[in-house]
């Protein structure tokens, strides 16, 4: 509220408690008159009436005042519901929500080529050890194509980029509370529990809450970096 149209308010505020003072004043005088005592009561029954009118007309005078200023308070608030919207508005434009998708989709295409990149690698590797006949061989025929290196297991197929891809954008959707999210089974990824492991979760707690929005919610944060992630 401005100052103009606070002052406007107290200035009505007082010339109606002037006109119900002198009102009294005038029905006390009026009474005294209807009594009998006309000469004193008289002339200072026609001097209040003047003073009623008076005041009156500054009423009237503080009415127009106040209307103006709540004219202009209008204005005001309006232009500012108009730069409040267009600073929210700015902050989500089009412009902005299309460099997010952009920064989206290089991100998920770098997933994409990084799960593509494993998957050959692993294919390739496995092949030079099957030539090589290496004990890293675990298995080598339909369905399982793995073998070991420094005591991790590596299988064809265990970071296919369609699921880490969807996984990601389920995760979001979970965070988001939007509807249609893809359908990415039961559980965690070995992915994801190595990143719930980077913000102090443990592999089994992940693997426990894998469905929960809470656990979307950690890893979406760990992805942001966001400070609270895992607290």
């Amino acid at each position: 509220m401005t100052t103009e149209l606070s002052e406007a308010q107290r200035e009505l505020a007082d010339n109606r408690a002037e006109i119900a003072e002198l009102q009294g004043l005038i029905d006390g005088l009026e009474e005294k008159v209807r009594n009998g005592e006309e000469a004193e009561e008289a002339q200072q029954l026609g001097e209040q009436y003047g003073l009623k009118r008076l005041a009156e007309l500054r009423q009237e005078a503080a009415e127009r005042k106040l209307a103006k200023a709540e004219a202009a308070e209008e204005a005001r608030r309006r232009v500012e519901a108009e730069e409040a919207a267009r600073a929210d508005l700015g902050a989500a434009s089009d412009e902005v929500i299309a460099d997010k998708f952009m920064a989206a989709l290089a991100a998920l295409d770098d997933l994409a080529e990084v799960c593509v990149q494993r998957e050959t690698t692993v294919r390739t590797h496995l092949k030079a050890f099957v030539e090589l006949d290496m004990p890293n061989v675990i298995a080598n025929t339909n369905p399982q194509f793995i073998f070991r290196l420094d005591g991790t297991k590596f299988e064809v197929g265990e970071r296919k980029a369609q699921e880490l891809v969807s996984r990601a954008i389920n995760r979001v959707y979970a965070v988001r509370g939007l509807s249609g999210a893809p359908r990415i089974g039961i559980g965690s990824s070995p992915v994801e529990r190595l990143v719930a492991a980077r913000v102090g979760v443990g592999e089994q707690e992940a693997r426990e809450q894998s469905d929960t929005s809470g656990f979307a919610q950690l890893l979406v944060s760990a992805a942001r970096g966001d400070e609270e992630a895992g607290r």
